[in-house]
């Protein structure tokens, strides 16, 4: 009572930051607004607002659209925007191929109401205003339909990286019917618990990258083995840490930050020139090629705006409700023992964290796990060298998408698809008739484009770019606290 209708849509100042150089003017080519929607939609008790930004292609509505869903978990959509504002109008024309382009930002998240910024591990200074068992994806997922029919698709083009291919999994299982198709990638699988598998994640791009590198000729004799060096430099700068100058000053770098920097820098494909050089320097405790790279991923973990309590409410209810005691081991089972051991402190702390973190119903988490079935045809995409999911997750989901395929690009990281000429073509080349094969061939000979020593000094690094890329896809919150 006293709600109004539910759901709703209610006209909103754009919270989204449009660049001038889109070319695109608020109130005719896009409108923002906030989504109502029940908190819980059992107890109806409470409504929450999920902000959102429509791109229109014309001035008559259209009857699809492609709707962006963040990683994260609790990532805020901003950082499509974001690098939509980096790349320029052809790329916003890409995503709007087969009609309007829609960002949400999901239940909980920096730019909805309420945000869970929690500030206690248990999100208890939110237990007054918010039922935090009601922030996970199956509440997600029907907010994503909600959206849609409130605004009037008859379906939706669903394009979804992380923690949004999740997402987007479940909305494939619920509201399949109403999409035309689903573009996932970095896949997390219902029925995977990821973060059990951060060691054998990272040790996959690790190994992908000494492959690379190796293949490529002139890379593989300078640096060498790689994997080996990897391990040398964690421990050299552990029992000794290094200065490395950056233009904000100088700091002492450790065995421990080195692996999760180097961690987060495989989610941009602009660092991976630089990669086997820094790998090959920190071995032997060399850093005076490093700190310009080194700058552009400090201070830029991905995803400022993740909420705690949406990647709380997923991780704790779906996975730790209470994981299998074996999760770990079984999923790291082929890891070398120093690269398992430095991830593994992560996969504990959750299980602290989520000792007392309200969950959902046991019986909905069992649901939520199996794996997703669905007809509705698929692009499934991977980067070779993406440190959290592997393309080895993207076989796994697949595996149920009766109609879909699965691409690999080579040499890419966390989003694939937007990180190369390549991955874009076949991105927008899939909105634009999904019915109709793709030639993705270019995905298997994308370059590393190593740097070799001596020409270091003539390549800049494209910091404006690693930062984008990074925006795109928000890091958990227990990387971001490591570095």
């Amino acid at each position: 009572p006293g709600l109004g209708v539910v759901p709703r849509v209610e006209s909103a100042p754009c919270k989204f930051e449009v660049a001038p150089s889109l070319g695109v003017e608020e109130g005719t080519d896009y409108v923002c607004g906030n989504l109502v929607v029940y908190e819980s939609r059992v107890s109806q008790l409470r409504v929450i607002r999920l902000h959102y930004i429509q791109f229109k292609k014309a001035a008559t509505p259209a009857q699809n659209a492609a709707i962006y869903l963040d990683g994260g978990p609790g990532g805020d959509g901003e950082g499509i925007v974001s690098y939509a504002n980096f790349l320029g109008p052809s790329f916003l024309q890409g995503l709007m191929t087969s009609g309007d382009f829609l960002v949400i930002g999901q239940r909980g998240t920096g730019l909805s109401k309420p945000f869970l910024d929690c500030q206690t591990a248990d999100c208890s200074d939110f237990a007054a205003i918010a039922d935090l068992r009601s922030y996970n994806t199956e509440s997600n997922a029907d907010d994503v339909d909600e959206l849609r029919s409130t605004l009037g698709y008859e379906t939706l083009d669903l394009y979804g990286i992380s923690y949004g291919s999740r997402l987007g999994l479940e909305v494939l299982r619920r509201h399949g019917d109403h999409l035309r198709s689903a573009t996932i990638e970095g896949l997390v699988p219902s029925q995977v618990v990821w973060p059990a598998a951060v060691p054998a994640s990272f040790y996959s791009a690790l190994t992908g990258l000494n492959t690379s590198c190796a293949a490529a000729g002139e890379c593989g004799t300078l640096y060498g083995d790689l994997t080996a060096k990897f391990t040398t430099g964690v421990d050299a700068l552990n029992a000794n840490p290094a200065p490395v100058t950056t233009s904000q000053g100088e700091f002492e770098l450790d065995g421990y930050t080195y692996a999760y920097l180097l961690f987060q820098m495989f989610y941009s494909k602009s660092t991976f020139p630089y990669l086997p050089l820094m790998i090959s320097d920190l071995a032997v405790r060399r850093t005076d090629r490093i700190g310009n790279v080194l700058e552009a991923i400090l201070g830029n973990s991905g995803g400022s705006g993740i909420s705690t309590g949406l990647y709380n409410g997923v991780v704790c209810s779906e996975l730790f409700n209470p994981p299998n005691p074996s999760a770990f081991d079984d999923a790291n089972a082929d890891v070398p023992a120093a690269i398992r051991d430095l991830f593994a402190g992560n996969w504990f702390g959750m299980l602290e964290t989520c000792a007392n973190y309200p969950k959902t119903d046991p019986v909905l988490q069992t649901q939520l796990q199996q794996p997703v079935v669905s007809s509705v045809r698929s692009f499934v995409s991977s980067g070779r060298l993406d440190p959290i999911t592997p393309p080895s997750f993207g076989v796994i989901a697949a595996a149920s998408l009766s109609d879909s395929f699965h691409v690999i690009h080579e040499n890419s990281g966390h989003g694939a698809t937007l990180q190369s000429d390549c991955g874009q073509r076949n991105l927008f080349a899939f909105l634009a008739d999904p019915s109709t094969p793709i030639d993705t061939s270019c995905a298997a000979t994308i370059s590393g484009d190593f740097i070799i020593g001596s020409n270091f000094v003539a390549r800049p690094v494209p910091v404006a770019r690693i930062r984008a890329e990074l925006r795109l896809a928000p890091i958990p919150p227990f990387m971001r606290r490591k570095i």
